[in-house]
């Protein structure tokens, strides 16, 4: 199939997504938290809206369409049009501007974040996560995306609109994936809707100083002169429309 046909066929897929749900992506930012060293080049909330867009379709490189909310910053976007619904297999991806270091594909210029979800904006509960520690213990950071499990911000991204790689299909477009049956448990006890999130929470992760949910330290890349989490987008997999919209207007106000 050739590229011009390929990105075609995405485009029309994208558009009857948008015909039924409208665009399956974040419709507005509610806050960010800066954390330290955040890159005011890469302050515009607005970044965040829409499809990703990655650098490239092998993962050679990182997005500068972000949003960087600086180390141990976060951010809180909240969906609109859609909302986020436990369904089979993942529910949503984000994607953040991991790249393979030197194109080797066991190391990653990864960021990690943890990950929250709400149906209300007051009531989170987080996905665990997990740092598979290394013998002996790595002093200068762990750049193998398969030693972090739950987190954001490890997965290269390879869907870009001008490539035709379907953001909405986590086989092919890069990015971490999160199915909310894996906190099912915990969000009951909270009282938080699976069937009904409105709102996720991005939290930077200050490498070598936060813990994953068994209480190990998370070394981070071994750059040491990272600036934190960069959104890019959220993709929703698992769309529905909302029983009741939210009263925010779908204006993408934009705090910061």
């Amino acid at each position: 199939m050739g590229d011009i046909l390929k990105k075609t066929i995405i485009l029309l897929i994208l558009m009857v997504e948008g015909f039924v749900y409208s665009a399956p992506f974040i419709d507005r930012v509610v806050s960010v938290q800066f954390g330290e060293n955040n890159d005011p080049l890469y302050a515009d909330s607005s970044k965040v809206l829409g499809p990703p867009r990655a650098y490239d379709s092998q993962g050679l490189g990182g997005s500068e369409d972000v949003l960087n909310i600086g180390v141990g910053g976060s951010v809180i976007v909240e969906f609109i049009e859609n909302v986020i619904y436990d369904g089979e297999g993942v529910d949503f991806v984000i994607f953040e501007n991991p790249f393979y270091i030197g194109g080797d594909f066991d190391r990653v210029y990864l960021e990690p974040a943890y990950v929250f979800v709400s149906s209300d904006g007051d009531n989170f509960t987080s996905f665990p996560v997990n740092y598979l520690p290394q013998n002996p213990p790595l002093s200068t950071g762990d750049d193998n995306p398969d030693h972090y499990i739950g987190f954001a911000g490890i997965r290269p991204v390879f869907s870009n609109p001008e490539n035709g790689i379907n953001p909405l299909d986590p086989s092919v477009s890069g990015g971490d994936a999160f199915d909310l049956s894996d906190i099912k448990d915990d969000a009951a006890k909270k009282g938080i809707d699976l069937q009904n999130i409105r709102f996720i929470k991005i939290q930077d992760v200050r490498r070598r100083v936060d813990v994953d949910t068994d209480g190990d330290v998370i070394p981070g890349t071994t750059n040491p002169l990272v600036n934190g989490f960069d959104l890019d987008a959220i993709a929703v997999i698992n769309a529905k429309k909302p029983a009741v919209k939210s009263s925010a207007q779908k204006n993408w106000n934009l705090y910061e």
